[in-house]
């Protein structure tokens, strides 16, 4: 299992504080053990508490002010021509030492809208083409300069169809399930996944809001009360999603460090290789989000190092060498 943050860049504040903040957190993060930083986007008609446009601009920012490795989370294809795409996560894995993930989503087409491309045509089809084009032109060497990484980065891509997981585990190298798919949704799609994958190679990671504290109660309090405009986001547009359709909340990654590595332990057995924490929402205090960090890196990640690699086997073979 690894274990990364993700990070919470608001659209309400200024951008540059934030991502000093931020910076800080990430050395903090790496002490610990953590090995990642990943960065959502969106793109709002008003203020929200997170997450800002065009990921990769935060993320190149980051490669020179953290040697962690880097993820988007996720990326919205809409927003993107495919071609240019190409070439800038290419040139983003050099500014980041070959240690880039791409996590990518469709979007809606109010997205594509708001950056003045064209919102038409099979969302499907349009999303496989990209995914070949990418993997096309790092591989030809296309885009100049290439990645790092031999065939460009890693590729991760969500959903909650079983149209989703099959995209995952045929076109790209890995299902990514966002901060809104519940558990039960984020199980079903890992098993649609593996079962698509033959059992090997992959990965199925997440993200997870996440308050620690030595007590369990304090831990829910403090995600009440510093959470909530973050949660709100979310409940306020139904997009909590179970399953079988809506949901309701839930943090399963709030609570004491037992209850955390209890939580991480079931995740490894539902298939689930890597998990991203969400530790610092708009409006959390940054000594909340510290104790956070400092209780999973001194109580938790120890008991997770080298348990899996990034190429995960299967979910039965991830939760056979887990512990």
């Amino acid at each position: 299992m690894r274990l990364g943050v993700a990070l919470d860049l608001s659209s309400q504040e200024p951008v540059r504080p934030q991502v000093d903040r931020t910076v800080t957190m990430l050395a903090r993060a790496e002490r610990h053990g953590f090995d990642s930083a990943w960065v959502g986007e969106s793109y709002h008609a008003a203020s929200q508490p997170f997450h800002l446009p065009s990921a990769l601009v935060i993320l190149g920012h980051l490669a020179g002010r953290t040697s962690l490795a880097l993820g988007s989370a996720v990326l919205l294809l809409r927003a993107y021509s495919p071609r240019k795409l190409a070439y800038e996560a290419a040139l983003l894995d050099q500014l980041c030492g070959g240690k880039l993930t791409l996590g990518l989503g469709l979007g809606s087409p109010e997205v594509a809208q708001r950056v003045g491309l064209p919102a038409s045509g099979p969302a499907g089809a349009a999303f496989d083409a990209t995914l070949k084009l990418l993997r096309a032109a790092w591989s030809a060497e296309v885009a100049i300069p290439p990645p790092l990484q031999r065939g460009g980065p890693q590729i991760l891509v969500g959903g909650k169809v079983p149209a989703s997981a099959r995209r995952a585990a045929t076109l790209a190298d890995g299902f990514y399930g966002a901060t809104n798919y519940c558990d039960d949704l984020l199980f079903k799609q890992s098993t649609a996944y593996w079962s698509c994958r033959g059992g090997s190679g992959g990965v199925v990671a997440t993200t997870r809001f996440c308050v620690v504290h030595e007590d369990a109660a304090t831990a829910r309090e403090l995600a009440a009360r510093h959470l909530k405009a973050a949660t709100d986001y979310y409940t306020a547009r139904g997009s909590w999603l179970g399953a079988g359709g809506p949901a309701e909340l839930e943090l399963p990654m709030v609570g004491t460090p037992d209850e955390i590595d209890t939580t991480i332990d079931r995740y490894a057995r539902a298939g689930v290789t890597s998990v991203q924490l969400r530790v610092a929402p708009f409006g959390t205090p940054p000594e909340v989000a510290r104790h956070t960090l400092d209780l999973v890196g001194r109580h938790v990640l120890p008991n997770w190092h080298g348990t899996t690699t990034s190429d995960a086997t299967s979910p039965t073979t991830t939760a056979e060498t887990t512990r």
